[in-house]
């Protein structure tokens, strides 16, 4: 239901609910369908002050997760939000919980919505650029560490089309702005830049976690838990899993400049203590890049800067 302020009636959000899971009941059971009809039907509100008492009482069964945009954008340029500190700033983007969603498939989580007029509010190549990541190669790798955390938080992902290969506005007001009546509704995906090889890369790191989110069972449940976060001076890295073991999937995400150095044996490497066991007849893959994982190396592999990777285990 889009822009429920505007509708600015509750009654009538609820009864919407209400009339669209009867008629979704109805034609479940005209059809010979079995199993539970309501699990297989939201009613999802855009409204962005996330007025929580909408999901409470039943009105509707997910919001808008606006909040998730401005935390992470924020994040990849350096940032902390809304008054967090930058622990805070990562925490509540990755479990929505810590906002006051009480289950993950009440947040819709996105990076970019449709309405991209407004501060950093524009498609996130954009927003890069206006933020002083001039840099192309810079650009995708803060793609793709805002990717890594959408599609491993607590929550609903949802990805504008063209954001997953770095889609950009073409059309602006006489201000070179994105408005209402210069850009906003009028500027088509450019498919074409998929192939562009200044966004060589964001595709396929994409479509690796998309197919990983849809897959594995970890990212379908709430359990969060951060299991190392590093704020020594110049670094500001933070390790998450999700799910439980034995079966966890665990990012490790590089929100600095910081870049692991080589050691006395030529080996650049970055340790994180608590990284969870490995089952036996099970190894460690770095989905993010599509390989597996040394057994003496899981936990300790080399970081770059702006970097994440997400690690799920495989037989």
């Amino acid at each position: 239901m889009d822009s429920v302020e505007n509708v600015y009636n509750w009654d009538f959000v609820g009864a919407f609910t209400r009339h669209g899971r009867e008629l979704l009941r109805e034609r479940w059971k005209n059809a010979g369908l079995t199993g539970n009809a309501d699990a297989r039907f939201l009613v999802i509100g855009e409204e962005l002050s996330l007025p929580f008492a909408l999901l409470q009482q039943a009105r509707l069964d997910a919001l808008w997760n606006d909040r998730f945009r401005e935390l992470i954008r924020a994040a990849i340029v350096g940032e902390s939000a809304g008054g967090e500190n930058f622990e805070d700033t990562i925490r509540k983007a990755i479990d929505c919980r810590g906002l006051g969603f009480d289950d993950g498939a009440r947040a819709v989580n996105y990076l970019t919505s449709h309405d991209v007029e407004g501060f950093r509010k524009e498609r996130l190549w954009n927003f890069l650029g206006s933020s002083g990541v001039g840099d192309l190669e810079e650009r995708k790798k803060r793609i793709k560490l805002g990717f890594a955390c959408l599609l491993t938080a607590v929550g609903i992902p949802m990805i504008l089309a063209g954001e997953e290969f770095g889609d950009e506005h073409d059309r602006f007001d006489s201000a070179g702005h994105v408005t209402q009546d210069g850009g906003k509704q009028v500027d088509p995906v450019n498919y074409s830049r998929a192939e562009d090889p200044s966004r060589g890369g964001l595709v396929t790191y994409v479509s690796r976690l998309i197919k990983l989110r849809i897959s594995h069972p970890a990212l379908s449940v709430n359990d969060t838990e951060f299991i190392h976060i590093d704020f020594t001076p110049g670094r500001r890295v933070l390790v998450w899993r999700r799910g439980s073991v034995p079966d966890p999937v665990v990012v490790v995400a590089n929100f600095s400049d910081f870049r692991s150095e080589r050691t006395s044996q030529g080996v650049a490497e970055y340790r994180i203590p608590n990284w969870p066991p490995t089952p036996e007849g099970k190894r460690w893959r770095d989905v993010s890049q599509d390989r597996d994982i040394p057994p003496d190396f899981v936990g300790r592999e080399s970081l770059f800067a702006w970097e994440a990777k997400v690690y799920a285990l495989a037989t």
